[in-house]
């Protein structure tokens, strides 16, 4: 009985030994950070799978500090990025599969998000950016409002001669918009400069003398120009054709853009001013003809 006490001693020490190399094993910070709180800029996106994520933050400096890849939105939410106090930036990609990649980055201004095809109209793939100050005692989450990277097109011509055709091009969409760069308005997401693709968009169909394009997905026009362009190109039943170029305002990532002109208001060039019907949607209609336009 005299040893009882040091029996319980030792088991004492053991169990106390124990749980303190149970907690020398927990990751410090485990418990605060930085997290990422997602959502949906657009409510018609609201609802949409998230299949694919990738979650990057930056230093003020620019600085790489962490990339990470998730198959669902709950991981996202879920992962804490323990990082130091201080200013960083927050960027996330969902549903970036191919024909999208990614231009790997260890400055911000390096990250580029690009569409391999421009042809290819995929479904819809979502960037965002959060400007975020970590504390070093408490978990601070991350607001990421999604918005599409590419932009949405549909043409309606009314009037159109029955069986005509029409085939239709935009010249000047861009490769890639890199989403930690400012726009002229300070929203992130700046469409690539320089290079230029043409899109086909697919074969309208003719309802009730009006053609209608199918809603083509494609990315922005690219970043230095001032307008984007559109082809014409009209084949009536009897083999003659009709061309004509329009001038309409510049694609930018989320826009929802719809044409809607007669087919008698057809001019060799043509000069398309926007109608805002929300932050994402805009209506276009012909204004007339541009003499000698300049591209």
């Amino acid at each position: 009985m005299k040893q009882k006490p040091l029996y319980i001693t030792i088991i004492m020490c053991l169990l106390t030994m124990t749980f303190t190399a149970c907690d020398s094993n927990e990751p410090e910070n485990n418990d605060h950070g930085i997290s990422a709180a997602l959502s949906w800029a657009d409510k018609d996106d609201t609802g949409t799978p998230i299949t694919d994520a990738r979650v990057w933050i930056f230093q003020a400096d620019g600085k790489l500090v962490t990339e990470k890849h998730y198959s669902t939105k709950q991981e996202v939410a879920l992962d804490i990025h323990a990082v130091d106090a201080g200013e960083y930036k927050v960027v996330t990609a969902i549903n970036l599969i191919t024909p999208f990649s990614v231009d790997k980055a260890t400055t911000y201004d390096e990250l580029l998000l690009k569409l391999n095809q421009a042809n290819a109209s995929p479904t819809h793939a979502y960037y965002s950016v959060a400007d975020v100050k970590a504390l070093a005692d408490k978990n601070t989450r991350a607001p990421l409002p999604l918005r599409r990277i590419m932009a949405e097109l549909n043409i309606e011509i009314d009037g159109v001669p029955e069986g005509a055709t029409l085939a239709t091009s935009v010249t000047d969409a861009a490769d890639g918009i890199y989403p930690l760069q400012k726009d002229a308005e300070s929203n992130y997401g700046v469409a690539m400069s320089g290079h230029k693709n043409a899109v086909v968009l697919p074969s309208a169909i003719m309802t009730k003398g009006n053609l209608v394009t199918p809603t083509t997905r494609l990315m922005p026009t690219v970043g230095d120009a001032s307008h984007s362009h559109l082809h014409f190109l009209f084949t009536l039943t009897d083999g003659t054709t009709r061309e004509c170029d329009a001038e309409a305002p510049v694609m930018k990532s989320g826009g929802k853009y719809v044409l809607k002109f007669k087919y008698t208001e057809l001019k060799p060039y043509m000069y398309i001013i926007p109608v805002k019907i929300s932050d994402w949607e805009e209506d276009w209609t012909v204004n007339g003809e541009i003499l000698n336009p300049v591209s």
